[in-house]
């Protein structure tokens, strides 16, 4: 247990202390989840991020999340979000925002790989629609998860790597956006865990101006 509570604290603190003079962010989210009939689950998430090595708040969020399992190997759903976003240049801006997603997953012994494809709608209210920038605006994302099962440790890692895809930009569609991620859950018991990772952003939009380097914590709890 001590072991387990120390790969925890350096996990946390050495992306902060290696990035800390190079545009760091913290994500903090915590989410419960619960059955609401056999194979329906529903979520609600809530988050906050701050930006700019932690000096400026970035933005919080509100989610909620309804997704049905047909299989084992493949689940779907859809997600609402509000979003009081910080904009670097303008001011305090609300957004709703609209998820519809499937996800695949396949075993490989002790590693599974999952790819998940969403559609994201998100409107800025009070923005207006220009001849260069679409309201609301539609973006594909692409993502494929690694998780390694590590046998009798409570800790679960993975690797991530998420593209984002403009849909409907009046100028040209393209990758906007593309996110790699590396961490560990750990199962604190048969109902909660947490989530540590690091994320790092190698492209950006230009209106969600986040950090090159993320930390993220994150807690689950389910019913």
């Amino acid at each position: 247990m001590k072991r387990d509570i120390l790969i925890i604290i350096l996990l946390l603190v050495s992306p902060t202390v290696i990035f800390a003079q190079n545009d760091l962010s913290l994500w903090m989210n915590a989410d419960i989840s619960f059955k609401v009939a056999p194979k329906l689950e529903l979520e609600v998430a809530e988050s906050f991020r701050l930006r700019d090595n932690l000096g400026t708040i970035d933005r919080s969020e509100t989610a909620l999340d309804l997704s049905y399992k047909f299989c084992k190997f493949l689940k779907a759903g859809a997600t609402y979000a509000f979003i009081y976003y910080n904009h670097p240049t303008k001011d305090w801006e609300v957004r709703n925002r609209y998820k519809v997603y499937v996800t695949g997953d396949v075993s490989l012994g002790r590693v599974d790989l999952s790819l998940r494809e969403m559609f994201q709608s998100t409107y800025r209210v009070g923005i207006e629609e220009t001849a260069t920038r679409a309201n609301p605006k539609f973006v594909l994302r692409s993502k494929l998860t690694v998780t390694y099962d590590i046998k009798g440790s409570k800790f679960t890692p993975f690797v991530s790597a998420e593209y984002y895809n403009n849909l409907n930009d009046p100028v040209e569609n393209e990758l906007v956006k593309t996110r790699y991620s590396m961490g560990t859950k750990y199962k604190i018991n048969k109902k909660s865990s947490i989530e540590l990772n690091y994320r790092y952003i190698t492209e950006k939009d230009e209106d969600d101006l986040e950090g090159s380097n993320i930390l993220s914590v994150g807690y689950s709890y389910k019913f």
